[in-house]
């Protein structure tokens, strides 16, 4: 009875030995020459996974995931320096607990991309089954693996065409299983992604897509739930989990701010200098704009203007924050002193002088006067040829024979004079026009007092006549008013 039991007691053993699932872990594709992208490596990785869970019975064997092996590993990091540096592919296998091991290296050689892989039995580091190749582009690799992969699974043991192996069974016919219908166990559907801002980096289950390469995009994602990551310069990476259940969804992910604003606003002083802009420093680094985005911080800034003495202060920038700087009473004209004499006829004279339009003295005259001004002298208002420099004494003489404006018994200007030309003859022809109306009159009575006609021919002959009589009044009178004003103008000016 004992004998019978332990008998039984073992082939239950190897029969659930026989059962367990063996690991098999597909290590990230690593590229020895720097000649692919990190995207592209990944898809390769992905290929080579897909093809191995396709081949390999699921009864037998399990493909480890990668979230997987980077637990294995202890972090993405980490996980990459491994792969990269492995020098016995059997040993990183069991370093995460996997009976088999593969792994895709490229390289180049006479410039061509090449592909090599191996696969190997973790435990004892005998290599199952290898494959090369190579080829010019991407594409080509990506042939090589859905061509050679297959069969180099196949080698494994249990797998179509590879060595099976003989565990002990109990004898007769249990377990067994009837056929049915295949059923796809994998759903894609396409989504619409964007940030707000636009522009972010995007990941999905931490492996990037080449078709979304910057938001916004479209991609392909399988349903269930999704890792995504948004990744964009001065903002905080977003990490969310979505839901992918239909085609054509539309996620937005908003993005938080990791900067604040300084926003500056210039002004002048009664409009000096405003032809010129100001010029903004932060840092020691010429910025383009009033307003700009920085990262959490200190920050020196400094104004300047060839008119205006600098400014500099400190700010302080916190995230989500806007720091405002109004320059309307802070900022102070840069000045020079001058000291202006006139001579009129080769004599000292007193003239007024004018700064930016503002009477401000008379000859001799001296005082620091803003750096841009524009200095006029006399009633005339000439403009002083002097160039002021910042905080430094000029001397300057002005002369010429004449600075007055013209009194009321000199020469009319030539504004006033061409005014009173233009209402002169405006009237001289308005009043012309009356003198043809009144002409125009005179026919139309000579009409009517001819004899012989209709009465309706006299009574339009009269209406007409008294129609020109009124014109010929009307423009005697406007012609006369606006020639007496142009004389006026003649004579007032």
């Amino acid at each position: 009875m004992n004998k019978q039991f332990f008998i039984f007691l073992f082939f239950a053993l190897v029969a659930a030995y026989g059962q367990q699932q063996e690991r098999v872990a597909i290590i990230n594709t690593v590229d020895d020459g720097d000649s692919i992208g990190f995207s592209d490596l990944n898809y390769l990785t992905v290929r080579f996974r897909e093809t191995a869970a396709n081949v390999l019975p699921k009864s037998r064997y399990v493909v480890m995931s990668m979230q997987s092996i980077v637990h294995y590993l202890g972090s993405e990091e980490r996980a990459a320096k491994e792969c990269k540096e492995a020098s016995c592919l059997a040993e990183l296998g069991r370093k995460v607990n996997a009976d088999y091991v593969a792994q895709a290296r490229i390289g180049r050689f006479n410039k061509n991309l090449t592909i090599g892989a191996e696969l190997y039995n973790s435990k004892s580091g005998v290599m199952v089954g290898s494959f090369t190749g190579n080829s010019k582009d991407i594409s080509g690799l990506l042939t090589f693996i859905d061509e050679k992969a297959p069969d180099l699974f196949k080698k494994m043991p249990g797998a179509s065409g590879g060595s099976k192996a003989s565990p002990l069974v109990a004898g007769g016919i249990s377990n067994l299983e009837k056929a049915v219908d295949y059923e796809l166990d994998e759903r894609l559907y396409l989504a619409n992604l964007s940030t707000e801002p636009p522009g972010a980096v995007l990941s999905f289950d931490g492996v990037p897509s080449s078709s979304c390469l910057k938001t916004p995009c479209k991609v392909e994602l399988r349903e269930g739930s999704v890792r995504i990551i948004a990744n964009l310069e001065q903002y905080e990476i977003a990490d969310t989990a979505v839901s992918i259940n239909q085609n054509n969804q539309s996620i937005v992910i908003r993005l938080k701010s990791n900067f604040g604003i300084l926003e500056i606003k210039p002004t002048f002083l009664d409009g000096i200098g405003k032809d010129e802009r100001w010029s903004l420093i932060i840092n020691g680094k010429a910025a383009s704009s009033w307003e700009n985005k920085l990262s959490p911080g200190k920050y020196k800034v400094e104004l300047s203007h060839r008119c205006y003495e600098t400014l500099s202060f400190e700010a302080g920038i916190n995230k989500d924050k806007r720091e405002v700087f109004d320059m309307a009473g802070n900022i102070t004209l840069k000045k020079g002193g001058l000291v202006l004499s006139a001579e009129r006829d080769g004599e000292p004279a007193s003239e007024p002088v004018f700064v930016n339009g503002k009477w401000v003295g008379e000859t001799p005259f001296s005082d620091a006067i803003p750096l841009c001004s524009k200095v006029e002298i006399g009633d005339g208002r000439d403009a002083v040829g002097v160039k002021l420099k910042y905080n430094e004494k000029i001397r300057y003489v002005h002369k010429g024979s004449s600075f007055h404006a013209p009194s009321e018994f000199e020469k009319p200007s030539k504004t006033s004079f061409w005014v009173a030309v233009g209402l002169d003859m405006l009237g001289a022809a308005i009043i012309s026009y009356a003198v043809y109306q009144n002409e125009l009159m005179k026919e139309e009575y000579d009409k009517y007092n001819k004899g012989g006609q209709s009465s309706y021919y006299y009574e339009d002959a009269w209406g007409e006549a008294e129609t020109h009589r009124s014109n010929r009044n009307m423009f005697y009178v406007i012609g006369g008013l606006i020639l007496a004003t142009g004389i006026g103008v003649h004579i007032w000016f």
